[in-house]
């Protein structure tokens, strides 16, 4: 892993990594982490971590990256991942040329990505992004800007996209502080806040602290405050509490931040990572944009209900701002209500398994065969293209006994949930309730030689998001036991998902007017046909197997 941290540049990129490299040790992996990182706080987390720490002698960001292939190419690890706005352009091609190579070769493989991948095809490239800054091709990407999912993303040849909030990894401290507040107290069960921590970033380059203690000590109440600061800032903090009804207590920077704010009613922060980490263990929040890369997930957590918005840098520096953030804060403080709400929202917007699906894909990415991970081209047959060969329409009751023959097929049978047979009467009496309900979409594919097989699609409910973020549809498949062994699995599940877009596009037939956010899948882990299926057809793993062995994959609807 790759990244800069420390000093101005704050902490963010490395504590994320750090909690995908958690993830990635639980699943067996070994993690290096490479970058310049800087200061004591850094230091003692990253000497905490299951990590191998590779100092770089220049910044990631400084786009020097002789170290960097140089320990490539010792390392030959099976995935580079980089968190950095500023690395230089082409690190996937300048990376894939790293190792001992004749130097022809080496030129050729850095300026061709086919053969980049037939020669270092084990090697896949993963990239952090935050919207459109640290923006670069990859095999992976990853941008867990809440909403990121709503909006178009230009096509530059990469792979697998992960965007949204459900993709934000946080560490195991947090996903630990989030079990202990269901332990604590029921959800959405908030008293009045006593206690408030006061958290601008791993180490407050802007010296934002003061202004929030300022803004607390206006409020006229009696709050027991913790603040995180140094130097001048912890200074500043305590001058802002004098003469108030505050009592303060300022801290150096912490280890374990996340127990820290979940002793908390009511924490204040930065518009950084530390907002997720709040969201997923359900800490009401208030926060402050301090740099422009977060002002979108600022407007979009705030717009959520999941954040009380103090407004950006000018905190404590403008009166009329002030006021209102003031304003706020006494209102939150002293209505529990407000507060439990602020809780469940942000508690909807980070689950805790963002760094499990990241680690999950990039496995699932892995076991592709080389040239099709690496986005140089579609397989040899096209699934979309075979799907424009096949036609989905809606089942009617003329197809009862043909779909209640393929669901008792032993075969359909052993990979399904309920492995059952069914008899007649109640397959009769499911289809036709099933044809009467809009949260249900049931469909025949066929082509020339006649039907291919029949899909199912399940409305899961509204995906989380800004706006409602759409409906999530859960999809079951079978292929007609006639037709199997064809190859004819991916075209079909893409007609499908072809004819569930439209349904949701037009108002005249169901789901009549619903924006299709997502398509979903559970398969059992046994199942190794419909596994090789959906992670053929771009579906990444989303929820890890229950206690059956059944897990779930989730795709992305295309955004117009």
């Amino acid at each position: 892993m790759l990244c800069d941290g420390g000093g101005a540049l704050g902490v963010g990129h490395v504590m994320r990594s750090l909690a995908l490299a958690e993830a990635a040790v639980a699943a067996g992996h070994e993690v290096v982490v490479a970058g310049r990182l800087e200061g004591s706080f850094l230091q003692g987390q990253l000497e905490a971590a299951p990590v191998e720490l590779v100092p770089l002698g220049v910044p990631v960001a400084a786009g020097d990256l002789h170290e960097v292939v140089d320990l490539v190419g010792r390392l030959r690890p099976g995935v580079l991942h980089v968190d950095s706005y500023a690395a230089p352009d082409g690190l996937w091609e300048l990376v894939g040329a790293a190792g001992a190579m004749p130097e022809a070769v080496g030129d050729a493989v850095a300026g061709n990505t086919v053969l980049r991948s037939m020669v270092f095809g084990s090697v896949i490239f993963s990239n952090m992004e935050d919207g459109t800054f640290g923006r670069r091709p990859a095999e992976v990407v990853v941008d867990p800007t809440f909403g990121a999912e709503l909006a178009a993303r230009p096509q530059d040849g990469s792979g697998r996209l992960l965007r949204g909030s459900r993709y934000t990894p946080v560490r195991r401290k947090v996903i630990d502080a989030r079990r202990r507040a269901d332990d604590r107290k029921a959800p959405g069960r908030v008293g009045t806040a006593r206690s408030v921590l006061v958290v601008m970033g791993g180490t407050d380059p802007m010296g934002l602290a003061p202004s929030a203690v300022g803004l607390l000590a206006r409020t006229g109440l009696a709050l027991n405050v913790t603040a995180i600061a140094m130097a001048e800032n912890a200074q500043q903090a305590r001058a802002a509490a004098r003469g108030s009804a505050l009592s303060l207590t300022v801290l150096a920077p912490v280890d374990d931040l996340p127990a820290l704010m979940s002793a908390h009613d009511l924490v204040i922060s930065a518009a950084g990572t530390s907002v997720w980490e709040l969201c997923c263990i359900g800490v009401p929040t208030a926060v402050a944009w301090v740099v422009d890369n977060q002002r979108e997930g600022y407007d979009r957590v705030v717009g959520a209900g999941a954040a009380i918005g103090l407004g950006g840098p000018a905190l404590g520096a403008d009166e009329g701002a002030d006021e209102r953030a003031t304003a706020l804060l006494r209102t939150a403080l002293t209505d529990g209500r407000v507060l439990a709400d602020l809780s469940t929202a942000g508690r909807r917007i980070v689950d805790g398994l963002g760094a499990w699906r990241v680690v999950a894909t990039w496995e699932q990415v892995g076991r592709q065969p080389e040239l099709q991970r690496a986005g140089a081209g579609r397989s040899a047959r096209d699934p979309e293209a075979d799907a424009g060969a096949l036609a989905a329409r809606p089942v009617t009751l003329q197809d009862a006994r043909l779909l209640w023959q393929w669901r008792n097929d032993p075969a359909t049978r052993a990979g399904s949930r309920s492995p059952q047979e069914v008899s007649w009467e109640d397959h009769l009496r499911w289809l036709t309730s099933s044809l009467d309900r809009s949260d249900r979409l049931l469909l025949v594919v066929q082509d020339a030689a006649g039907p291919v097989g029949t899909v199912r699609w399940d409305c899961e409910g509204q995906a989380e998001g800004p706006a409602g973020g759409g409906q999530e549809w859960e999809v079951s498949i079978t292929v007609a036991p006639h037709r199997r062994g064809r190859s004819l699995g991916r075209p079909l599940l893409r007609a499908a998902e072809l004819a569930l877009s439209e349904a949701g596009r037009s108002e005249a037939k169901r789901p009549g007017g619903t924006v299709v956010s997502a398509y979903l899948a559970v398969v059992h882990v046994d199942n190794l046909a419909s596994v090789r299926l959906f992670e053929a057809s771009a579906y990444v793993p989303d929820l890890p197997p229950d206690p059956r062995g059944f897990m779930r994959f989730r795709k992305a609807a295309r955004v117009p």
